[in-house]
């Protein structure tokens, strides 16, 4: 006989604790005390397995990922056409739908800057298994679509500096202290040289607007008097990379009664899955008031893409981390001229998806996405 302890006392998001496991065997009193391994889910203490505890308490880099799809777990999800991911050398992309996580929401800190890389630790909230619940939406399953791409934006933009805003750049930029403090005494003697001249133009520059209404730039002044300008510094500078978008088309095209009412629900799907619901008020710990959550409504679901081949995700096309749905779009005259069939349902209907990741991408995980 097994009797395990399991804790009594509730915890926080994410908290781990372990306790004793006492097996008794026979009537001679013999027996063994194990460790058993918890964490706390919100609402109750879930059994872990003893590497997961390890990997939470710094034994490893790696954080549990969300489980990669496979041809098994697509059962009972919704498909167009109707054959669409059954075999193991079709194509095809599934859509899989999971409650929004806030990204600050249940993270331990402390463990996340010690038993995880930057790079894991920023990944944590749109990757790791336990931040993640599927919705009870069927997962849907389409062909490929004709046109697919990916794209990658950096945002560099070019910044002119003054000779004593470059020269403050360098005394901020040094590496050693006598260094900088031999580049702040220069920057401050610079910046005092130039000072009388601009301080010179500035009162010009007023002047003539007080006088005329004029708008006359430093630059204007000294080209206009002394047959120089500014000496603009100009430097490209690195701004940040854009969170990828991208886009998907599909034509659906009902073959009989059952795809029309399989099509009817895919559509219905992705339009749920992108609208808000009103709170539960289970969110709203901060507050005791009643009805308070009539304030506020729920970030939609979020969905998660892969481009399969058979049971696996297609290494050779693009991949997308989490993704927030931001647009859907449905043409119920695609061919140009409303028409139904007997029963109501749409000849046909182009359905078209637009998705935003929730992470960027960074130049270690190019294998993967």
């Amino acid at each position: 006989m097994k009797v395990t302890s399991k804790p009594t006392e509730p915890g926080k998001e994410g908290d781990l604790k372990t306790t004793s496991a006492n097996a008794y065997y026979g009537g001679g009193g013999g027996g063994s005390t194990q460790l058993k391994y918890w964490r706390y889910t919100g609402g109750d203490w879930v059994e872990i397995s003893k590497s997961e505890w390890e990997r939470s308490q710094g034994g490893s880099t790696t954080i549990k990922s969300l489980a990669s799809p496979t041809l098994s777990s697509t059962t009972g999800s919704l498909r167009y056409p109707k054959d669409a991911g059954l075999s193991k050398e079709s194509d095809y992309v599934l859509f899989e739908f999971y409650k929004y996580q806030p990204p600050f929401q249940g993270i331990n800190r402390a463990q996340s800057t010690s038993s995880s890389t930057a790079l894991a630790a920023y990944n944590q909230s749109a990757t790791d298994e336990k931040f993640y619940t599927k919705t009870s939406r069927q997962s849907v399953i389409l062909y490929m679509p004709e046109d697919i791409s990916t794209g990658y934006k950096a945002n560099w933009s070019g910044k002119a500096f003054s000779n004593i805003g470059r020269d403050a750049l360098a005394t901020a930029g040094s590496k050693d202290l006598g260094e900088a403090l031999s580049n702040a005494a220069n920057t401050l003697g610079t910046g005092m040289a130039q000072a009388i001249p601009n301080l010179g133009n500035k009162i010009i520059s007023e002047t003539i607007g007080k006088i005329t209404g004029e708008q006359i730039g430093q630059n204007e002044i000294f080209s206009s008097t002394r047959g120089v300008i500014l000496n603009p510094n100009v430097e490209l500078l690195f701004g940040g990379i854009d969170l990828r978008n991208f886009s998907l088309n599909f034509k659906l095209v009902p073959r009989n009664d059952t795809e029309a009412k399989t099509i009817r629900t895919i559509v219905d799907t992705f339009r749920k899955a992108m609208l808000p619901n009103f709170a539960d008020g289970d969110e709203l710990t901060f507050s005791g008031a009643e009805n308070i959550q009539n304030n506020f409504i729920k970030v939609p679901n979020v969905c998660r893409v892969s481009f399969m081949k058979g049971g696996i995700r297609n290494e050779f096309v693009p991949q997308y981390k989490m993704c927030a749905i931001t647009q859907v779009d449905i043409n119920y005259t695609p061919d140009g001229a409303y028409a139904t069939y007997g029963d109501g349902h749409m000849v046909a209907i182009d359905l078209a998806l637009a998705f935003q990741e929730t992470k960027l991408i960074f130049s270690d995980e190019v294998d993967q996405y």
